[in-house]
């Protein structure tokens, strides 16, 4: 199957999607100046199209994020008229009602749905339907295990563990104890990233002994609980393969809190972290964070749209991303910025400030 791989490779807070249709190009230090490609509005019905973003959670900062620039995106086209109205579902991690709301979304007419999943296999029935009916479906994110749509946009969380595991290991010069800190256990993008890390392992650096692996749903406070037993048990920990979300950041407290000296942590680019890596780097502490972009909403409407109105596109879309390094961490950090902001955005600045300044450089 053909596949087409988008690279994000970003500065400052301007995501650029290379697609056939790159909706945003300007100045990397803001969105403000983002332009849109114009799309061919030869067949555009009166007032436009009706769309949706049909969502599986807001249960942490990054989705929050990720449905706020799908809005965005959606009010631009808005004022474009290529979009006629726009609507937003949550199911809040329930999977049936997710069925619900895809299907009310066929029901309503919607031309353009962009999907992420609750779970890979249970919206496929409700996937084939959308398609019967005409609506083009775009997943994303959370991908369904199924050809049936038209066209799917995702992370390699394989590659996201693997990455993680390589920095490590040669951090670790190939040996020493290490645990692992993991999403949702049964998600698939979370296991898929456990198997990249744990694959890679075992056929690069075979002397790295995992003492642990813990899943902490990418939440803070589970993790720190996690992190603060180990530390009790083991007074060997060389490294943390912390594999997403606010987990990296309850590491350096937990070890902080524990008066251990910091050994070398992965995490993603949450602001939090990445603030915290900062502030200990001329200190040497050091880190390698995947992105995961949460512009993954925005950039499946442009997918659909661009499906929709007859342009070029790949069936199969892959993010490429470089991690934020060492080297390139300052264009990443937002030091203005609280700890749920995730890096890199297109969110417009005033947006970035509501959402995100709060006692941010306190």
């Amino acid at each position: 199957m053909k596949k087409r791989v988008i690279s994000c490779l970003v500065t400052g807070c301007l995501a650029l999607s290379m697609m056939a249709t790159s909706v945003w190009a300007g100045d990397a230090e803001t969105a403000d100046t983002k332009e849109a490609k114009e799309f061919d509005m030869t067949n555009v019905p009166e007032g436009g199209y009706t769309v949706a973003l049909c969502n599986f959670s807001l249960g942490n900062t990054w989705r929050v994020q990720m449905e706020k620039t799908f809005e965005q995106q959606a009010e631009m086209y808005k004022e474009m008229g290529l979009i006629k109205e726009y609507y937003t579902t949550n199911s809040d991690g329930d999977t049936s009602q997710q069925v619900s709301d895809m299907q009310d979304l066929v029901t309503k007419g919607v031309d353009i749905i962009c999907l992420t999943a609750a779970s890979p296999t249970a919206l496929i029935p409700a996937v084939d339907d959308a398609m019967d009916a005409g609506v083009t479906v775009i997943s994303f994110d959370a991908g369904v295990d199924t050809d049936n749509v038209t066209a799917s946009l995702t992370v390699d969380n394989y590659d996201f563990g693997a990455k993680d595991a390589e920095w490590l290991g040669e951090q670790l010069d190939g040996k020493g104890k290490i645990v692992i800190l993991a999403g949702q256990a049964g998600s698939k993008n979370a296991e898929l990233r456990v198997q990249g890390a744990q694959e890679t392992l075992e056929e690069k650096y075979p002397d790295i002994e995992t003492i642990s692996l813990n899943y902490c749903d990418y939440d803070y406070a589970t993790a720190k609980t996690a992190i603060e037993s180990l530390l009790s048990a083991h007074d060997d920990i060389d490294g943390i393969l912390s594999l997403g979300g606010a987990m990296s950041r309850a590491c350096i407290d937990a070890l902080e809190a524990a008066d251990r000296e910091l050994v070398p942590i992965t995490g993603e680019a949450n602001n939090g972290f990445l603030k915290m890596w900062k502030e200990r780097q001329a200190d040497g502490f050091t880190s390698c964070c995947p992105i995961s972009p949460s512009t993954s909403g925005a950039d499946a409407l442009d997918l659909g749209l661009t499906a929709i109105t007859g342009g070029d596109f790949e069936k199969v879309n892959v993010y490429d991303i470089a991690p934020v390094t060492d080297e390139t961490l300052d264009d990443f950090v937002r030091v203005d910025l609280d700890d749920n902001y995730w890096a890199p955005t297109i969110l417009n600045e005033d947006t970035l400030q509501e959402m995100y300044c709060s006692g941010a450089a306190e």
